[in-house]
Formats: C-alpha cells, structure tokens, sequence
C-alpha cells in the first residue's frame, strides 16, 4: 500500500511501471530509469563494498551487464562475512574464491536468481495470482551450469551400470534434466496452508521462528526489499547454494548409506537426446557420443509420468513412489499445469540412520526379511519397495509435526510418527528429509498376503493382489482375515465360471511370466474345454486377454478373502464377495483340514491347505496347492428341480414372473447360465421352501391359490389378486443374506423380498432368524416359528446365479454380476399377515 501511495502521489504515468514490483509477473523495466528507483542491482552491490564476493561472481561470469542494466530480477546475497564463514566450512570443501569452479560459480550465483522482480510478500504467490501458494520457484540456472562426471567407482552397484563398471569409463551424468527449484518458506504461505511457527521451527531443526521470517533453502533472510531499478535485492544470513534433490541430499549423508543403498538400485542411466550432447559438447568444448541423466524406476517421475522401463525397455521388479532425483517434483498425481503444482507443494521423505535400519533388520519388523533373505542385496526390489514406499511421502503441506496424525501407511492407516522419530530435518530442492531413527515399516510384511509377496510359487495370486487394488484393504489392521492362496499349481485348474452357460464348461490355467514385456501381460491364461464331472481336460480354446484374466483373479480373491478366523470352531464362513465355503476338520491342520467352496461341495472333492501362516500380523494365511476354491454352477432353479421335497414350491416358483434367462437393465441384456431369480440383486440371500405336505395344507385350506386356480379367474381383478397372493408368499420366503446351520450363534431381523404399499412407501416384510451350530429358527411376522428341516441334503445347500456381460450367455466373455444363496427346507410356511377368512368358491384344485 505504501508503494501503491508513492505510486499516485508520482502520478499516473509511473502506475504501469509500480505494478512491477508487486509480482513476480516477469516484465521488463523500461529502458531508462526513473531518478526515484535507485540504481542498478550490480550498482548497488559493487558500491556497497560489502558484497566483493557475490561482485566477483557477476564479473567473472559476464553478468554485470545483465545486472547492471534495466531488467526484471530478484537477487539473494549474502555479504563478504557469510562468504568467510562459507568458506571455513562447506560441502564442497573449498576454502577460498579462487578454489572455486566455474560450475560452482555458476550454482552459487544463478541458483540464487530469480528471472522476475519478486518483493518477499508475492515469493509466496503462484501464478494467477495466487497469494499464498507458491513454496518453490524456478531460478535462473540451466541444467549445464554442473553436470557430473561419474567414474565407475561412484556408480551404483547394480546391472544398470555393469556396462560402464566393466569398461572403465567415466561418463557425462546429469543428476536430473530439470533445473532444481529454490524453496521459500513465507508467512503467507505457511498460514494458507495451516503450517505452525512451531513446524517450521521443527523444520529448521529446532531454531525458533519469528512471525514474518522468511526461509530461502534453509537460510534466513535478514534484509527485505532492497528495491533497485532491475528489480530487488534480499540480503541472507549465510551463503545460499542450489539445494541438493532427496536422492542427492540422502546419499550424500554417511549416517544414512544403507537406505541410500537401496535407493540406488532403483535407477538407471539412460541415454539423453542427441541435441542435449550438442548443446552440451558446445558449452565444455567436449566430443562425447552419449551422454546420460540419472533416473529412478518409479509411479511418478518427470511430469507425473511412470517409469517401469528400463533403459533397454525391458520391465523393471520394483517402482519407488515417486523419483527422489526429480528435481522438479510435484505432489498431484494428475494436473493441468505441472509448474503452478511444482510450486505448491513438495513430496517428504523419511529416512532412517544406518542404526535405526541394522536394529530394524536384526531385531525389528525387517527380521522377517533377514530370515528368508539373510542381506539386504537378496531381498527382491519388488519387496524392498513396499518398504522404501512407505517411507516416501507426497504431500508436504501435510506431513508437518501439526499434521502427523494423518500421515497414512500402506495400509490408509496412521502411521505414527512423532517429532522424537526425527533426529533432523533438511531441505532438498524436490522435498523435505526427515532423518529418524526408526523404520516405519510397511504393514504389507505382517500382512496375511506377505507369503504371496516373497513367495515366488504365489506370484499368480501376488499380481491380482497388486493389479486389482487389494493390498490396501488386506493390510489393515483393523480387520483379522482368513486369507486363502492358491500357489502357481493350483492356478492351472480353475473352473471358469463364465462358462457355465456355454456348451461346454471351460478351465483357465494362469500362468506367471517373470520377463513379460510389461507388468500388464506378466500373468497370462491358456483356456480349454474341461469335463467338470470326470476332471478331463480336452481341447485348447486360446488365451484369455487382460480384462478376463482381471475379471477372474477379482472373482477368486473375492472369494478366498474371509474377515474372521475360520479356525473358531464354524463350519460355514462367509466370503469378502458374499459367498460361503465350508471348513471340515479345522483342526487337523496342514494337509488335515478340509476346504470347500460351492463347485467342491457340489463335486464333494474338498482341497486340503497344504501350509498355514498363524502369525500374521492381521490374520491367517492358508496356502492351496490342488486348486482354487471354486463356486457351484447350480442356481436355485437347479436344486428346486433336482429334489422332490421341493416340488411344491417349485411349481409356484416355475410359472412366477420371477424366473428370467436373461436380466434386461433399460437397453442393456445381460444373459444368464440358468434360470435365475430375478429378485436377486447382487447380494447374498437365503431361501426357505416348506414342506410340500405344508404347502399342500395351505391349498387345501384356501388359503394359498395354485397358479391353475389363477388361470380360472374370471375377472382381471381377481387373477390379480390371487396371483399377488403367489408372488408375496414367494418373495416372504427369499430372505436377504445368507444364514448357515455351522456359521456361529446369531439372531436378527431381515428384510425379506415381499413388500406391501402404504402411502406410496415401500414396506419390506420382515421375518427373525435365530441361528446356531445346531440349527435356525424363523419367526414371522405372525409369530409363528419355523424350523429347518436338517435332512442331509436339503438345508445348507450353496448356490449362485450368474449374469454376464452378453445378452447370449453362451458368447460372454466376463462376468456382469452375480448373487450367493442358500437352500434350507422348513417345516412350516412364512405368513407376514394373519389369515383371513379362506376364500370361498375358488375353482380348480392343484395345479
């Protein structure tokens, strides 16, 4: 505002010119300078007498004509006091000016320039502008200003870089081709964003902050706004120089050399192009061939992009989180505009000291990984990285002590850092470092999936694991899981049950592929035309594409996937997916116990659990080496047909409207392997079917019409109403959610398919369920009570009913959905209202 008034009480004319120095908007100053404005920057700094450094530095890099003359720069310097204090102690052990190089020259003055004329209160503005959401900023060094040379004794020890190790060649190296941003923390900044005077003091390792500092790369600012006629002047506390990337900053540090180890075996050099050699041989006056950059295999690296190629395009084991050399780093995964979110945010990265990691490898977490491993170097990169993820953080902004608390691990819960974790903090160009003295580990090695992980007969079911998502929900530690995994073996036989409305049943045989062009394409599946009741495997039909290969790994994982402990004493447990499997002999144990899903109980050919994991950190894990547990092709059309005790409730069921082949959704049709109910609707239900000798009574008594007495009517109105009668004694017996004899002692009230309206509400008919090893009972809403009838084969009867992604069922290539159910036969009727008088002249006996 002062400026603004200065601006006016000028006069009009000077406004345009005023508004240069209230952003960092780029504009150039006019060639010929007000009296008013002051001098030059190079002016300025070569009449103080006091800045002889940052002076020569200008000169000796031909940049006092550019400082001297109208332009639009901000500059960052320290005075020659800082400069001494530099010199006794610096990381590239030079003690004097002349001892410096023309890179490091280059670092020290471009790397502390901005190309725009900045006042510290718009350092803080991103583009638009946007107060307070700016945090870094491009400078004016170029990618050239230093580019290592790597001899072979520095390169990573990994088959990336064999090829130069073995020739002996130093190679031209950038760390990174982007140019590394400088990092300004500003109190406008820090308050939109709801970062504490107390986190910043945190970040500067305890040095207390002041409202209104200003933090440049660590450095205070002690001088504001030294405004000149190019722009303006901020005087530092000490010598400001490029900040190192996260990669860089970690490797550099000797306490942190073994995480650094393994952050290295994620990168690569990779060739850059033709024109970059060019511009490069130009500056340096060299003739190289090929020159390289340094990057990591990671989800996110230049431009938010993914890079699981290596340099000879072959498929990488293991991706990071993020790049840490990606000097340009952002934290969103997908932007509009990559420079305004580089300026927003920055990624944090915890890492543990060489004690924190030989404590944790030897009597922590990572034990695990030294039992099976023995070193480091053996473990797989794609286990490593579980680890070297979770410590790789994407937000800034919300990885402050203030905001510890939402800090997630890999299984989306907290992870619980505390400001006594961290032993110090500093600041790289891509990211902040918190060096601890733990190591957070990731939840995935006490998962029940970990044997899948870091077995290799298990990478089949690893690949759904990882491909579909489920790591997250089979981490937590919120839940306990039974978890079962079908190895490699048990992969090859897989009854498809998108094949169950086709001629002939079909069998996938999943097979993993380690050198597999691309992850997508590692597991692949041969399809053949399998006898599902002799187990004959005949005639090759081809290979399953990426989409039906996902479809059917989703389908099993939900199906082997328990939340419970299936050791409890049950025999019934319901699946992540709805359905059910039995467990016979839960005490027998390896080799022991007996496993069925629907199709083995149908087949009565269990799969025993060939080793069992007790000790996970959230569950069991039962290992299949036979064969996936597989769902039943039977609908409840199917078993209503196969048994006479259910005949009469079948001939009500048969001529309802609720049988359908296919299911029709607006314009979609979706076909299905059997008559299915049309009642179900993705879910799990359980249907209850009388006695005929109780069906029968209630015909006999008037009190239930039989479809033939429908056909009788002699008037719309009654066939309406006697059908209504048919329909709302079906729907009362189809219960939502399945209820087992053997799934443990339970007693609710569920909703039934039958409803009645009132007042245009839906009212759902309820009925209770009491239910135990023993047997269920089911009270209605008359209060009459019913029992199972636990006549071996017709209560506890598994079905399923599918529909698929093609109207014609035998051309379907995925599934669409599907619904579980159970069959129990009871030994009286469901009544959700009191009788009424019977009807009387009703024509016709039993249909």
């Amino acid at each position: 505002m002062k400026k603004l008034s200065l601006l006016l009480a000028l006069g009009c004319g000077w406004l345009m010119l005023g508004s240069v120095f209230t952003s960092c908007d780029g504009y150039d100053l006019m060639d010929k300078d007000p009296d008013w404005l002051g001098s030059s920057i190079y002016d300025y700094l070569h009449s103080n007498g006091n800045y002889t450094y940052t002076d020569a530095l200008i000169t000796d890099l031909g940049y006092d004509d550019v400082l001297g003359k109208t332009g639009s720069k901000t500059l960052f310097v320290a005075d020659d006091d800082a400069f001494q204090r530099f010199f006794t102690k610096n990381y590239w052990g030079v003690s004097s000016y002349s001892q410096l190089s023309t890179a490091q020259k280059k670092l020290l003055l471009y790397g502390s320039m901005i190309n725009n004329s900045c006042q510290v209160a718009y350092l803080s503005s991103s583009e638009g502008p946007t107060e307070g959401d700016c945090m870094r900023r491009l400078t004016s060094s170029s990618v050239y200003d230093s580019v290592p040379l790597i001899a072979p004794k520095d390169m990573p020890n990994t088959i990336y870089w064999e090829k130069f190790r073995k020739t002996n060649k130093t190679i031209p190296c950038f760390e990174d081709m982007s140019t590394p941003p400088m990092v300004h923390l500003i109190e406008a900044y820090l308050k939109n964003k709801l970062i504490t005077d107390e986190d910043v003091t945190f970040l500067q390792n305890n040095v207390k902050r002041n409202p209104g500092d200003a933090n440049v790369n660590g450095i205070i600012m002690e001088e504001q706004n030294i405004k000149c006629s190019n722009g303006f002047v901020h005087k530092m506390a000490e010598v400001m120089t490029p900040l190192p990337n996260m990669a860089q900053l970690i490797h550099q540090n000797p306490n942190t050399s073994e995480f650094s180890r393994l952050i290295e075996r994620f990168c690569a050099p990779y060739p850059v192009s033709r024109d970059v050699v060019t511009e490069y041989n130009r500056i340096y006056g060299t003739q190289y061939d090929s020159i390289y950059q340094k990057r990591y295999f990671s989800l996110r690296s230049h431009g938010g992009e993914t890079l699981d190629l290596t340099p000879d395009g072959e498929p990488v084991n293991g991706t990071l989180k993020f790049d840490p050399g990606w000097n340009q780093f952002f934290s969103q995964s997908s932007v509009l505009d990559s420079h305004i979110a580089l300026q927003e945010n920055m990624g944090v990265m915890l890492v543990p000291t060489n004690a924190a990691m030989d404590n944790y490898w030897n009597n922590g977490p990572g034990k695990v990984l030294k039992d099976r491993y023995g070193t480091w170097d053996n473990v797989p990169d794609k286990v490593i990285s579980k680890m070297l993820n979770v410590n790789m953080l994407n937000s800034f902004v919300n990885s402050v002590p203030s905001k510890f608390e939402t800090v997630l691990n890999d299984a989306n819960d907290t992870i619980g850092i505390k400001t006594s974790d961290v032993d110090s903090v500093y600041m790289a160009c891509n990211g902040a470092v918190y060096f601890t003295n733990k190591v957070f580990s990731p939840v995935a090695y006490i998962s029940v999936h970990f044997p899948a992980l870091v077995n290799e007969t298990m990478s089949v079911f690893n690949w759904g694991i990882e491909q579909l998502g489920f790591e997250v929900y089979l981490n937590s530690q919120n839940s306990y899981y039974s978890l079962f995994i079908p190895d490699n073996d048990a992969a090859l036989n897989y009854v498809d049950p998108c094949s169950y409305g086709k001629v002939s049943t079909q069998l996938f045989r999943f097979h993993f592929k380690e050198n597999a062009p691309t992850e997508q394409e590692k597991v692949w599946a041969s399809i053949w035309n399998y006898n599902i009741q002799t187990g004959e495997i005949t005639d090759s039909i081809g290979e399953a594409d990426y989409n039906q290969i996902r479809s059917r790994l989703k389908d099993i994982l939900d199906y082997h996937i328990i939340v419970g402990d299936i050791l409890d004493g049950n025999t019934y447990y319901k699946t992540k997916g709805g359905g059910v499997i039995k467990v016979v002999d839960a005490k027998s144990g390896t080799n022991g116990m007996k496993i069925y899903g629907s199709l083995q109980e149908d087949l009565n050919r269990p799969v025993t659990v060939s080793e069992i994991y007790s000790n996970m950190g959230n569950g069991k894990t039962f290992i299949l080496h036979e064969e996936p547990l597989m769902t039943t092709n039977k609908a409840v059309s199917t078993v209503l047909k196969e048994h006479e005790e259910f005949s009469a409730f079948w001939n009500l069921l048969e001529s309802s409207p609720f049988l359908e082949t296919k299911h029709v959704i607006g314009t979609e049709q979706h076909g299905c392997a059997t008559e299915n109910i049309s009642l179900f609707n993705t879910f799990n239900y359980t249907v209850y079917v009388p006695t005929n000798s109780a069906i029968e009574a209630l015909h006999a008594a008037n009190k239930l019409p039989t479809w033939e007495q429908v056909d009788m009517a002699e008037t719309d109105e009654e066939k309406d109403s006697l059908s209504n009668e048919i329909e709302l004694f079906l729907k009362y017996h189809i219960q939502d959610n399945s209820v087992y004899i053997g799934m443990g002692n339970d007693s609710a009230k569920y909703e039934t398919a039958a409803y009645l309206v009132e007042d245009d509400n839906l009212l759902y008919q309820k009925l209770s369920a009491i239910s135990s090893n023993d047997g269920i009972k089911i009270i209605d809403q008359v209060g009459n009570t019913r029992n199972v009838v636990k006549t071996p084969g017709l209560y506890n009867i598994m079905v399923r009913e599918y529909q698929y992604d093609n109207a014609d069922a035998t051309r379907a290539s995925n599934l669409y959905t599907s619904s579980f159910a159970v069959i129990h036969q009871i030994d009286g009727c469901l009544q959700y209202k009191q009788d009424k008088t019977a009807a009387k002249g009703r024509k016709g006996g039993k249909k």
